[in-house]
């Protein structure tokens, strides 16, 4: 990051306006601002507030934890929080956020507020398919109370049937659980309509690495050269090499025990 902070590259507003500033650790990464959240209950869905001591990251191992986590629940699941491994996994998109970006699922919206907190994103869509999430969003979130809310356009569809005009960047969220077999296909379906030059996706580290290694490749051989044969074999103009160290945190997301080896071969709801 050279002479930069991890905070360098957000409106200020923003910044002081956020509920939690992730620092990046050891990671080439932005530090992930967060909104402040409050606690909503809803028919199936609410947003609990609890104290986790310590969790592991996306890209590195266990760190503690100084700060009241936010989770997202649904039926009883878990659906996200403000852990690292959550949030680490996020960082390698938001470094890529530029001009007119379109992030697929809103969750608990850390995306949506990170991406238009940068100050080269100009304008936000997010695009969400479930009514409840995003009324309660409104809720949890303190939406239109966000210093950047100006920039941000919510439209309510499935991901892979929207279509926007003039993306400079499009990440997708959508999917309840890492390795799941139909991201890929998901994915080109989404980028197939929005066409964006640049995209990425949740957890497309350990596809990269999973299919690198199912065609004979050694785990520590894997580099960048197979992330250009991911790219080429899905059609995807997938971001991550701007980093010189990409193919090192692949690995290193990959091998990660609290995520698991295990490949989900089911389909999306």
């Amino acid at each position: 990051m050279g002479g930069e902070t991890a905070v360098d590259g957000f409106e200020p507003e923003a910044l002081a306006a956020a509920g939690l500033v992730m620092a990046p650790g050891d990671l080439p990464y932005p530090a992930m601002p967060a909104p402040a959240y409050r606690p909503v209950v809803a028919a199936n869905w609410r947003l609990d507030r609890a104290f986790i001591v310590a969790a592991p990251g996306y890209f590195t191992g266990p760190r503690p934890l100084d700060w009241m986590n936010a989770l997202l629940v649904r039926d009883g699941r878990t659906w996200m929080s403000l852990v690292p491994g959550e949030m680490e996994s996020q960082m390698p998109h938001l470094a890529a956020a530029r001009g007119t970006v379109v992030v697929c699922g809103l969750g608990m919206g850390v995306m949506a507020y990170a991406v238009s907190a940068r100050t080269a994103v100009e304008r936000l869509v997010v695009v969400e398919k479930d009514p409840e999430v995003v009324a309660m969003f409104h809720e949890f979130a303190g939406f239109e109370a966000w210093p950047q809310r100006a920039k941000i356009e919510i439209v309510e569809a499935d991901a892979r049937e929207v279509r926007v005009d003039g993306v400079d960047f499009l990440y997708a969220d959508i999917w309840p659980c890492y390795r799941m077999d139909c991201m890929v296909p998901d994915m080109q379906a989404i980028q197939g309509n929005i066409k964006a030059p640049r995209c990425g996706y949740w957890g497309q580290e350990l596809d990269m690495v999973d299919r690198a290694r199912a065609k004979g490749v050694a785990f520590e051989d894997f580099g960048a050269a197979h992330v250009c044969d991911f790219i080429a074999e899905t059609g995807l103009p997938l971001i991550g090499l701007e980093e010189p160290r990409y193919p090192e945190l692949c690995r290193r997301a990959a091998a990660n025990p609290a995520i698991g080896a295990k490949r989900r071969p089911v389909a999306r709801d």
